[in-house]
């Protein structure tokens, strides 16, 4: 199982090799992007500029280290679609990122999959969690124009994902752990997540109300969990815990969360991935395994485990 690490400039490249990243992946946005659409209207669903490798000069020393290393890049284009204005640019990017040598784009956009399949068909296509691919259906849709690896949605069990992954075997998959958690579904999110403190819609307290007198039970208990988030750091996004389920199921990808953070963080996490799926090798009975997780993310974050961050609750069994 690999694991793969953000990434957003050179000077952190090294060290997440030498901490045990397999692959690295990140976005930059090109001179024409920014002089055309500012940073604001990102072409990879980040609107802060620390998200962002500085320099296209400083993209290509990323993918030559990562390259020299023997490793691979993927470069982030995960917007849910593109204008046609935006579209010329986008594949003289990709031109360019292609002859750095990256292996891969990760992309939420069919019709640039079919785009970019046609003119680049050596590359490694991997559908963000942005194209929320949460059927087997969906992911054959995506396999059709030219997909060969999906980012499997943060929503989904563990057991739906191996139901995927066995539907779908010719294809590889990632999932998510560590860090970064949220409420939404992402591929469904319409929050605008463009404030320069980078607090994030799903972080500011707000309050469901039913449109009847009458909430069912379901509405009820998303009321209630809509408002404990504000009591939750959404940062302290763990899955330890189901590292060995999803060897089981058949992920082949653990994918961290991080582009913007600071690199010290990145290393933690990656570490802390690299201990436990090793840990995950060594057949222990699966409470020890978890209660060893549980005291890993009580270091790690200093604060307990909940529902809400962890990223396959239905492994929570509370603190």
């Amino acid at each position: 199982m690999k694991l793969i690490s953000p990434v957003d400039h050179p000077g952190e490249a090294q060290d997440l090799l030498e901490a045990g990243a397999d692959e690295l992946y990140g976005g930059f946005l090109s001179e024409a992007w920014r002089s055309r659409f500012g940073s604001l209207v990102s072409s990879n669903q980040r609107s802060f500029e620390a998200a962002q490798i500085p320099s296209e000069e400083e993209f290509v020393e990323i993918v030559r280290l990562v390259r020299a290393a023997g490793k691979g890049f993927a470069l982030t284009l995960n917007a849910p679609f593109y204008s046609a204005e935006q579209i010329p640019l986008i594949l003289a990017q990709v031109e360019r990122a292609a002859k750095a040598g990256i292996h891969g784009v990760i992309l939420a956009d069919p019709g640039l999959l079919l785009e970019l399949k046609t003119r680049f068909p050596h590359l490694d296509y991997q559908a963000s969690t942005l194209a929320r691919l949460s059927s087997s259906a969906s992911v054959r849709f995506f396999r059709r124009q030219g997909m060969t690896r999906a980012i499997l949605p943060r929503h989904l069990s563990v057991e739906e994902m191996g139901d995927i992954i066995a539907d779908c075997p010719d294809l590889l998959f990632d999932a998510f752990l560590l860090v970064g958690k949220c409420p939404n579904s992402e591929g469904l999110c319409s929050f605008s997540h463009d404030s320069l403190d980078r607090i994030w819609p799903c972080e500011i307290p707000y309050r469901i109300e039913a449109a009847s007198s009458e909430p069912s039970g379901a509405l009820k208990a998303a009321m209630e969990r809509q408002g404990s988030w504000s009591r939750t750091n959404r940062r302290h996004g763990c899955g330890l815990c189901a590292v060995p389920e999803l060897l089981e199921a058949g992920v082949t990808g653990l994918k961290l969360v991080g582009r913007g953070a600071p690199g010290a963080q990145k290393i933690r996490n990656l570490k802390l991935a690299s201990d436990f799926l090793a840990l995950a090798g060594q057949d222990l009975p699966p409470e020890v395994y978890r209660e060893r997780a549980r005291s890993a993310h009580r270091a790690r974050f200093g604060a307990a485990c909940s529902a809400n961050v962890c990223y396959y609750p239905e492994f929570y069994r509370g603190e």
